[in-house]
């Protein structure tokens, strides 16, 4: 066996093991927190650097041929939601690698959503063999062979990456995503047993929350329309995300799954007292008067004849 300063043993040997998802695991039960694919494949090779080889059992018993991350290559073919790794520039002079997802492709440049990064960046994309292709892969050359001559656990750990990233994070992403244990969401990983779900009275009060709104909304955005409040932290936030998922006929996803954007999809299943009447533009009827109960086919009827938001 190779040793895991050899790069013989990230590019044939190295597997995400059984072993590495349950510290992963362990890891998010002792911080109760998600965590982003960039910080858990950093700490599965901290892991490695430290303790040696993995000897124990694959997490999956084949490997997809081709990775599901990819390092970021100016030159070549990218359609949204592909993810990357990417050298980014944090301080003057400092790179550090990135996983990243596509959110949107153009012809001149990609936008990517950065793990712990509030704004996408922009990444230019470049012609097969053009200078700007060149120097791209010049600049990470340079940035790994600085960070291999340094001593620390940290930066041996970023150079693998950057060298052996497309291995590396491909298994680890593959392997959280058929491990029924953690769920994704905009990026970060949790265990669904810590997700603390909302009440069916929680969520109905969040479709009417949802009433007004124009535009879809993130799950974080939602939180604070829930009445009473969610627990705190991301036990309240990823047991939202599971709920909704588990109400399509209320709560449409109008973004890929795993960054979604929410509007509501049907009407809310509470009654409910309008500040406003109307009535049926067919036929005239009157369907509901201010400060006066409305029933659940009131609100279906309201709802039906998009009607809903303006008695509100």
């Amino acid at each position: 066996m190779s040793d895991v300063y050899d790069s013989a043993y990230w590019s044939d040997e190295f597997q995400v093991t059984q072993a590495d998802l349950e510290r992963i695991a362990a890891y998010i039960r002792e911080t109760g927190q998600a965590h982003d694919l960039t910080e858990l494949a950093k700490r599965v090779v901290r892991g490695r650097l430290r303790f040696g080889p993995e000897t124990s059992a694959p997490a999956q018993s084949s490997w997809a041929s081709d990775p599901s991350v990819r390092l970021w290559d100016p030159a070549g073919k990218w359609q949204k939601g592909d993810h990357v790794i990417v050298a980014r520039l944090v301080a003057k002079g400092v790179y550090e690698p990135f996983v990243g997802e596509i959110i949107e492709v153009e012809s001149s440049q990609v936008r990517l959503q950065l793990d712990g990064v509030d704004q996408p960046a922009i990444y230019l994309r470049a012609a097969p063999g053009s200078e700007k292709a060149h120097k791209w892969h010049a600049k990470v050359r340079e940035v790994i062979a600085q960070k291999r001559e340094a001593l620390g656990f940290d930066q041996q750990a970023e150079a693998i990456l950057l060298i052996h990233g497309e291995r590396v994070a491909s298994q680890l992403l593959d392997a959280l995503r058929t491990d029924k244990r953690f769920v994704r969401l905009a990026g970060r990983w949790f265990l669904r047993e810590l997700a603390l779900p909302p009440t069916e009275e929680q969520l109905s009060a969040l479709a009417w929350a949802m009433v007004p709104l124009q535009e879809p909304r993130p799950t974080d955005a939602l939180l604070p329309l829930i009445q009473p409040p969610l627990s705190e932290g991301d036990p309240g936030l990823f047991g939202l995300y599971l709920a909704m998922r588990q109400h399509p006929e209320l709560f449409n996803n109008v973004d890929p799954e795993l960054r979604p954007r929410w509007v509501l999809a049907g009407p809310p299943p509470s009654p409910f007292t309008p500040r406003h009447a109307a009535y049926d533009p067919h036929t005239y009827e009157i369907l509901c008067l201010p400060n006066q109960p409305a029933s659940p086919e009131i609100v279906r009827r309201l709802w039906e004849l998009e009607l809903l938001r303006a008695v509100v």
